[in-house]
């Protein structure tokens, strides 16, 4: 199903912030980059740069970490070949996360896609253009920082794993295959930012989000050197910008890619027939030099280029990647009595500046007048200072810097200068500091520690942050928050002690205090008190079964309720039907039922068994859980800790989990919602099998929840489950009746055979194997009639669940690999 265009920014950029931190980079759910199969033969080897191969064994480059997902050991080193490839031609100081996995892409003809998983306004990260997005890998670059979090990823790489792949290293690929490392330095630079966000769709043009232009649209021109961000020669929505993206003369226009061609053009890829992924993020595939010719279009059979090409690079270079920074700490208002205030700025450019063009801008009025200072170069490298006057006490001084690079290219920090300077205030403070907060909504009884947090910041400084609570209407007590990175505050309230029962409220406020000479205090709530509800707990059992009648005192739910709605015969747990979306960009809404009762995980492991029926938004075609382009989804989650913190006990999944569910859900779309019904009839039997792990130990009792995720705009009939047994996994698989499965030998070397009696009557099955830690390895549907070789040879010694589905019921049987 197709995403929204994302139009939800007016008002984002009405009230534009001077400056951005990681909680406001602006994830991304969409692919930024496609790869497609070429049908021709094009034998070609272009080896990897100099540099690749002189890094072998060094520490120099930048350095790309992947977390590989359905990888062979033969797939896995070829990416990492083509990883070390483009760590060779990257800075040192820059770290990338890549998610990659390997899995079947039903679109006809694609070898692979990539995605970057969020943008950073430029304005944000004082890069050359404020008002364009730049993708976070190359915005982490500019701004010298992470902009997410270590473990998130910048790149999401999806590779075909049905396509006819050569996975050697040594370019020598045959004619009837596609090279895997061309195709995976190809993606990771669209992840790098080569890549647009035009679109072309009845008879109009636009881009952007929220209109406002990836970096890469920045340069992109038509035959007469015109951009096609220039509204006033291209407005967004008009057919004149459509016919300039379809009419196949663009180039992009940019001051390194212009050096590289001597004057000249990089001319782009546009086809007559707009290729969403595809038109504009690539080279012209017949005007391109072969040794240039990574990012055209097509992959052909036989084709093998290992080095980006020194086009590309100039191009990641006009969009970022040769960049200059000025490093300033933005100067703090003081209550202090000053003449004079020194101000100092550090550049930091990979390419030559001029060193006499660094100035400091500043004005005492709001940029109503002006004036500047040629700052001067200090005895560190790089470093420089200048002096500005102050003429009264009580005075406000906006500042900025710029610098000019050799490619003319002037940077100025911040860099919206003058509507959005730095800003420094000499005076008497009566500012209040600044909380922000999001408080928790509930918790469990039995919880010992409540972990809270909070951003405060405050002009002058913060001189004291505490918290001030009680138990119901009890006396109030105090606890101090720490200060840690940034401007993040945090506190532990004990509680082990307190015995607390379902139906008590912990009452809190944050309070806050500035270092001003007559302190400036802030609460938060403003008035009041936060209220955290603690919910009641049921006894601890070692295995629980419900069909949902009468079980509602043994649920907290959120978004859920036990019901038997109209057209369903049995109660069954339920979310809303149709469950919300939020219609804004980059929200998401979750939706909960957890049970009461911890669960004793046993030592032979746990099997938890339903029937349920999920209408829920389908991701992307070919996307896989944990990626940005798998929608919503619902989950099975599990804590340890009485509800502090959570973990999956098995993936994600939408309607695609069963084919039947999607047809349907895609069956009756209305806008971009389903409309579709669920019905008893459509319900399945599901098996979950986690397994001991390092998130789980035998004994454990866990909380159990049943979770929902909704991202923005669409939606569907939602999720119902009925008949839950949660039990030890050894007394499932005792009491499953295996009259009608044979499988032998067991223990075996990883072939076993099945064998069907004929209650199974020749019908599809389905077959899911587990490993001993509760992934999925093998998912297949076989006709019962034949008999079925599973072949688990290529996994290790040990114990596997097989779970076969038929008919809305499930057998499990254990199977013992020996080698």
């Amino acid at each position: 199903m197709t995403k929204a265009v994302l139009l939800g920014l007016s008002l984002f950029f009405a009230v534009l912030p001077p400056r951005l931190n990681a909680q406001e980079l602006i994830p991304n759910r969409s692919v930024t980059g496609v790869c497609y199969a070429g049908t021709k033969v094009n034998k070609i080897f272009i080896p990897p740069p100099k540099a690749a191969s002189q890094r072998a064994g060094s520490k120099g480059g930048g350095n790309i970490n992947v977390s590989y997902t359905g990888f062979s050991s033969e797939a896995k080193a070829a990416v990492e070949y083509a990883v070390n490839t483009l760590e060779s031609i990257l800075p040192e100081d820059v770290k990338i996360n890549i998610k990659a996995s390997w899995t079947r892409i039903s679109t006809s003809g694609v070898l692979g896609n990539s995605s970057i998983t969020g943008f950073a306004a430029g304005w944000g990260i004082d890069a050359f253009e404020p008002m364009a997005f730049y993708p976070v890998t190359v915005a982490e670059k500019i701004a010298g920082k992470s902009l997410n979090e270590d473990w998130e990823a910048d790149v999401e790489l999806v590779l075909n794993s049905t396509a006819k792949w050569y996975l050697g290293t040594d370019g020598n690929t045959p004619v009837t295959k596609y090279d895997l490392v061309t195709v995976v330095i190809h993606e990771l630079c669209h992840g790098l930012g080569f890549f647009d966000s035009m679109n072309a769709e009845n008879s109009e043009g636009s881009y952007g989000l929220g209109s406002m232009p990836v970096i890469y649209d920045t340069f992109v021109s038509d035959l007469s050197g015109k951009k096609l961000t220039d509204t006033t020669i291209y407005p967004q929505g008009s057919k004149k910008l459509y016919d300039a993206l379809t009419g196949g003369q663009l180039y992009f226009d940019g001051p390194l890619t212009r050096k590289y061609l001597n004057g000249g053009r990089a001319r782009l890829y546009a086809p007559s027939t707009w290729d969403a992924g595809s038109s504009v993020s690539h080279l012209d595939e017949l005007r391109t030099l072969p040794a240039d010719g990574l990012m055209t279009p097509y992959i052909d059979f036989g084709e093998a280029i290992h080095d980006p090409g020194k086009l590309t690079v100039s191009i990641l270079g006009d969009v970022g990647w040769i960049n200059t920074r000025i490093i300033h700490e933005e100067l703090k208002d003081t209550e202090d009595h000053l003449d004079q205030v020194t101000v100092r700025a550090k550049i930091l450019s990979d390419t030559a500046y001029n060193r006499n063009s660094v100035k400091l801008y500043y004005s005492l009025n709001g940029f109503a007048t002006s004036g500047y200072i040629d700052m001067s170069p200090g005895t560190e490298a790089g470093s420089y200072s200048g002096i500005i006057q102050i003429p009264s006490y009580n005075t406000k001084m906006d500042y900025y810097f710029s610098v000019t690079d050799d490619f003319s290219r002037i940077y100025r920090s911040p860099s919206r200068a003058e509507k959005a300077p730095y800003t420094f205030y000499i005076g008497i403070d009566t500012i209040k500091p600044v909380i922000t907060h999001t408080p928790p909504e509930y918790f469990f009884e039995k919880i010992d520690t409540i972990h809270l947090k909070a951003d405060v910041t405050d002009n002058l400084g913060i001189d004291t942050v505490y918290i001030e609570y009680m138990i119901n209407s009890g006396l109030p007590r105090f606890i101090g928050m720490k200060a840690g990175i940034r401007d993040e505050y945090a506190a532990s309230i004990a509680l082990k002690n307190e015995h607390l029962a379902g139906g008590d409220i912990l009452n809190y406020r944050i309070i806050a205090v500035d270092r001003a000479s007559v302190s400036n205090t802030r609460l938060f709530p403003s008035a009041g008190y936060n209220k955290i509800k603690i919910e009641t707990l049921l006894p601890v059992v070692t295995a629980y079964s419900t069909d949902f009648s009468g079980a509602g005192p043994e649920f907290f739910n959120s978004g859920f309720e036990i019901s038997k709605p109209a057209g369903f015969s049995n109660y069954g747990l339920h979310s809303e039907h149709p469950y919300r979306s939020p219609d804004e960009d980059y929200k998401s809404l979750e939706f909960s039922s957890v049970l009461r009762h911890p669960v004793v995980f046993d030592q032979s492991g746990m099997i938890i068994t339903f029937r349920e029926v999920v209408l829920v938004e389908p991701g992307a075609e070919g996307s896989v859980f944990g990626f940005s382009d798998f929608y919503d989804y619902v989950i099975i989650d599990a804590s340890k800790d009485y509800g502090k913190t959570w973990f999956s006990l098995a993936d994600g999944y939408d309607s695609r989990f069963i084919p039947s569910w999607e047809t349907a859900y895609n069956s009756m779309i209305d806008g971009q919602n389903s409309a579709f019904q669920g019905t008893e009839s459509m319900m399945v039997e599901h098996a979950f099998y986690p397994r001991i792990s390092d998130k789980i130990s035998a004994r454990d009792s866990i909380l159990i929840r049943f979770r929902l995720f909704s991202d923005p705009y669409a939606n569907g009939w939602g999720w119902a489950i009925e008949d839950l047994k949660i039990t030890p996994l050894v007394d499932k698989i005792e009491e499953t009746p295996l009259d009608e499965i044979k499988l032998f030998p067991n223990p075996g070397n990883g072939r076993p055979k099945m064998i069907f009696g004929s209650a199974y009557n020749g019908e599809p099955v389905r077959i899911r194997v587990f490993n001993l830690y509760g992934s999925c390895i093998s998912d297949e549907v076989v006709t019962s009639g034949d008999q079925t070789i599973i072949d688990l040879s290529g996994n290790p010694s040990g114990i596997y669940l097989i779970l076969v589905y038929h008919k809305g019921k499930v057998e499990a049987i254990k199977y013992n690999l020996v080698k």
